[in-house]
């Protein structure tokens, strides 16, 4: 009976070696395939040129130099139009905005008009992309007559798919509402 036993106990010890030896095997193969993986993954990546060198090529003269940073600033500038002091008729309802995107601008925007003091936000307009105006609009809220401190927010976004948020510029208006109607 021991003898049995022990040739039970021999076989279950071969089997979980047996075991063991599969799972190391796997976990080999396993490796060998995410190492392949990987180093396929990189040879699909761009190169670095090595004999590349930073900086700008010798040569230039101080107006090329000059020429080509004066374009990449002016590429990143944003030129806004809009009316300083909006004028709408009573309640707020129409009003002429006067904010342009023009085509010359390498970004999209969006403009939000709020009240200085109350922050409340009383004007939100779409995407506006270069070479596109709105010259009247509503305001989201009635107002009544006086003279209303706001500001407007001009955020501008990426020309591309992503359409990436790039900055915001903040202008300083005084929006006028009449006490009657000035629009036919």
């Amino acid at each position: 009976m021991e003898e049995i036993l022990e040739k039970k106990g021999k076989k279950k010890k071969s089997i979980l070696w047996l075991i063991i030896l599969l799972l190391l095997i796997l976990l080999g193969i396993g490796a060998g395939m995410f190492y392949q993986y990987i180093q396929n993954s990189q040879k699909d990546r761009l190169a670095r040129d090595e004999l590349a060198l930073g900086g700008m090529l010798p040569g230039k003269s101080q107006q090329e130099i000059t020429e080509l940073l004066n374009a990449k600033v002016e590429e990143g500038m944003v030129d806004i139009g809009m009316s300083a002091e909006p004028i709408f008729e009573y309640n707020g309802k129409k009003g002429r905005l006067g904010i342009e995107n023009i085509a010359a601008n390498h970004y999209s925007f969006q403009v939000t008009i709020k009240l200085d003091e109350t922050d409340e936000k009383i004007y939100e307009s779409g995407i506006i992309d270069p070479g596109y105006y709105i010259e009247y609009a509503e305001l989201e809220q009635t107002l009544q007559a006086g003279d209303y401190p706001a500001t407007a927010t001009f955020t501008t976004y990426s020309l591309d798919e992503t359409e990436d948020k790039i900055a915001e510029i903040k202008v300083k208006l005084k929006l006028h509402v009449m006490d009657g109607k000035f629009y036919q």
